[in-house]
């Protein structure tokens, strides 16, 4: 500072001289001759030197002192959130380290499926503590299944925006905090509101999970990791209603909360520090530069959902959504039921409506194993023939059954009181059904929109939801006026009509898809099921030979693009767990 004022000075005055001040702060003039003596001049200007070093190496030391700390808390803030910008491999790792990623996200994935049933046979207990109705608490249900469909959507999107190890320790945060409120909710509305956010918190390991798995672990294991990934949302619906109906029964339904915040809390824990971030991206050189060139959040959302709503004008994917749709919204007539109907029909108490559960748990297991392998046959049958999409709907036609069959079990036994054994066989043969249902409908959005299938899943997903959000809020009412036997049998009847859309998509599916992608997307499908190689070439463009196409795409693109419709096909066989 004193520099600079000394040259605003010799500006200001330019015919003079500004004198230095000697070490004593005496004016030193420039003109007065100095003494002869050579030795003493010098040991002067080397006394001189010395301190200036001196001056410059103690400056350098705080320098890098203060270098270090910062960069020291950087180091550690970057691998708590995680850095998407390392110069790394992220699937260059032992067995060891990836066998660890794949249990953290594997219990990040039953958490979501967890909660949304372990709550279910505390539902009487709730509306007595909180002096509300029943119909009102199932508001709390339906508040969860609503976000358990739209929420994944969402941090998706912002995950690859961000990275993956944020969007879980933001998650399991969320999911924290939002339980423990839950937890001491002291009305409805409070407890409905915080269960939403819970939903949001609690599912997206659901997306974020599978995002790891294709982000770490190559295509020749990522079989085995996504069967192991996928546990956690087919074993959460089996034991959910069983550890909740234990808490609920000796601890209060309160615990069934303080549980998934544990659980929440030890995924915080666990991802935060063991947890690496997988996603990679380049960063930008310039800032400036990089803040206009890279999407935001909202542009990032708005891009993933534009794809949606172009997408319903295709009469195929709108008639399997529909399919989707009844079924779930009939499924949440039933599901919140359980738990009274058990309750007034055989005396039940918490835990032991809990284990009613398990036969529809097992029915779901057991279905999605069955129905995924079914659902190949169909469409091996056909290799002597032309292979198309619509051949995997014949899979389909033993839900037509089994989807109604278990609606009139379950609704006449419980009309009638007979045997508690007799409901529990609808509820399993129901299960059965419905991922009959689901898993060869879902792969057939998979087949029929190559380049698109995680859009078209998404579609039917968030339909469905919201859906069965809407009729669990009328579910005990509609019991209660009209009865089992008669509700669920008018269930069963919708079921037998719903069954139309798959017939009719069976039939007329390649026609309507020709049509959209002609006329909506301007370019000439070929009608058949495409491989992965097949899928690059078709969505590297609208314009152009495939021959152009693939030169201007690099190998790593189409590794990539490899992969997420590997992660596409599986998530789409197993979204009715």
């Amino acid at each position: 500072m004193v520099e600079s004022v000394i040259e605003e000075a010799s500006d200001a005055v330019p015919n003079q001289h500004i004198k230095p001040l000697d070490q004593r702060g005496t004016i030193v003039d420039s003109n007065e001759k100095k003494p002869s003596n050579s030795g003493e001049e010098h040991l002067s200007d080397t006394s001189t030197l010395d301190r200036e070093l001196i001056t410059t190496k103690q400056k350098d030391i705080v320098t890098d002192q203060m270098t270090a700390y910062e960069r020291r808390r950087s180091g550690w803030l970057e691998y708590f959130l995680g850095d998407i910008y390392v110069e790394d491999d992220p699937r260059d790792m032992t067995d060891r380290r990836r066998n660890l990623i794949i249990f953290i996200v594997a219990l990040g994935g039953i958490s979501g499926p967890l909660a949304s049933m372990i709550y279910m046979p505390g539902l009487l207990a709730v509306a007595r503590d909180l002096n509300t109705s029943v119909s009102a608490v199932n508001g709390s249900v339906s508040a969860y299944v609503i976000f358990m469909g739209v929420a994944p959507l969402i941090w998706a999107s912002i995950s690859d925006q961000y990275g993956r190890k944020r969007m879980y320790f933001f998650s399991n945060l969320l999911g924290l905090v939002a339980s423990i409120i839950c937890a001491i909710s002291t009305n409805i509305g409070m407890l409905i509101v915080f269960r939403a956010l819970q939903s949001c918190g609690a599912n997206a390991g659901l997306t974020l999970g599978a995002g790891v798995i294709a982000d770490t672990i190559p295509v020749s294991m990522r079989g085995k990791a996504y069967g192991v990934f996928y546990i956690g949302p087919l074993v959460g619906p089996v034991i959910g209603p069983t550890v909740g109906g234990f808490l609920c029964q000796y601890l209060g339904w309160q615990s069934t909360f303080y549980l998934q915040a544990i659980l929440s809390g030890l995924l915080l824990i666990m991802t935060t520090v063991l947890l690496p971030e997988t996603l990679r991206k380049v960063k930008p050189e310039d800032k400036s530069l990089g803040k206009n060139s890279q999407p935001g959040v909202l542009q990032n959302i708005i891009r993933d959902f534009k794809p949606m709503f172009l997408m319903l004008r295709d009469w195929s994917v709108i008639n399997v959504t529909a399919y989707h749709t009844v079924i779930f919204g009939c499924l949440y007539f039933m599901n919140p039921t359980i738990t009274s109907t058990f309750n007034k029909l055989y005396g039940y108490n918490e835990w032991q409506v809990g284990l009613c559960y398990l036969p529809l748990g097992f029915g779901f297991m057991i279905g999605s194993v069955i129905s995924g392998k079914h659902s190949d046959t169909a469409l091996n049958r056909a290799k002597s023939k032309r292979q198309i999409p619509e051949m995997r709907l014949m899979a389909a036609m033993p839900a037509f059954f089994f989807i109604p069959a278990g609606y009139l079990i379950y609704a006449w036994t419980t009309e009638k009181g007979v045997g508690v054994y007799a409901p529990l066989i609808g509820l399993f043969v129901y299960a059965l059904g419905q991922m009959w249902a689901f898993t060869p409908t879902s792969v057939y959005l998979v087949d029929s929109k190559p380049g698109s299938s995680a859009t078209a899943v998404g579609i039917a997903n968030a339909a469905r939801s919201i859906a069965g959000a809407i009729t669990a809020i009328f579910s005990t009412s509609a019991v209660e006026s009209v009865g089992p036997g008669i509700l669920f049998t008018i269930l069963a009847a919708v079921n037998i009509l719903n069954a139309s859309f798959i017939v009719l998509t069976y039939y007329f599916g390649e026609k309507w898809r020709i049509d959209f992608e002609t006329n909506v997307l301007h370019r000439v499908p070929d009608g058949k099921i495409m491989t992965t190689e097949d899928d690059i070439e078709a969505s590297i463009g609208k314009k152009g030979s495939h021959i152009e196409s693939s030169i201007a795409r690099t190998e790593e693109q189409q590794q990539q693009h490899k992969d997420n419709l590997y992660l596409a096909r599986i998530t789409s066989k197993h979204s009715a767990a």
